[in-house]
């Protein structure tokens, strides 16, 4: 092996880290704007419930017949669920409730005065579940009322409603569905993104050493 070919061998070596290296460096100032927002955690993106009806804290004398959730940007419609549940913490219904745009809205079943907290989840615009809770009071009540109105007796608590008290299956169902769009989102698009590059370049790495191995300079003496 003669110097010369020595040296256009070192020159070449040194040519083509150059080059891997820039390709490196190019591929990173394209892609990273691109991948970093994916990676980073999104929660300031996440949409907010900006309103409820009954609102959080509110007390009604007569017992609502429905539940209005208001967010900030239209949720998806994948398996949303509300849960209610009384001042004792039993639970009255876990159910899944019709989503528009914005809104997500339930029907009540007739309920007595109690204090009742409502628990809601639903997917964020941003794909992201988001969840919470909603307090409100009623003072008279759905039984109360209608007895005053038809001059009855005042029931007894063994009258008091009990739908939903048998139906365990459905609130099972209901938190398995509300939990599937975290796993339904797959990868990340900075996780694929970044995937590719990574195969461009040992497709190009590849496709230099290969042209290299062929060039008349790498033959043996």
């Amino acid at each position: 092996m003669t110097a010369d070919t020595t040296a256009a061998r070192r020159t070449t070596g040194a040519a083509v880290r150059i080059m891997l290296a820039s390709l490196v460096g190019l591929l990173a100032a394209v892609l990273m704007p691109m991948a970093v927002p994916t990676l980073l955690p999104a929660a300031s993106a996440h949409d907010t419930l900006i309103s409820s009806s009954p609102a959080t804290g509110e007390s009604l004398e007569q017992a609502p017949e429905a539940l209005e959730l208001t967010y900030s940007d239209e949720v998806l419609n994948l398996s949303p669920v509300v849960r209610l549940t009384t001042s004792a913490g039993e639970e009255i219904f876990t159910e899944t409730p019709t989503v528009s745009g914005s809104k997500a809205t339930i029907n009540l079943p007739p309920l007595p005065a109690d204090d009742y907290q409502v628990l809601w989840r639903v997917v964020s615009s941003d794909g992201h579940p988001i969840e919470g809770t909603v307090d409100f009071t009623v003072t008279v009540g759905a039984e109360t009322t209608a007895a005053a109105d038809s001059g009855a007796v005042e029931p007894t608590e063994s009258e008091e409603p009990t739908a939903g008290t048998d139906e365990p299956s459905t609130e099972a169902t209901a938190v398995e569905q509300a939990e599937a769009p975290q796993s339904e989102g797959g990868l990340p698009l900075g996780l694929i993104v970044g995937g590719l590059a990574l195969l461009l370049v040992l497709a190009v790495i590849g496709a230099i050493i290969v042209r290299l191995r062929r060039s008349p300079g790498h033959g043996t003496d």
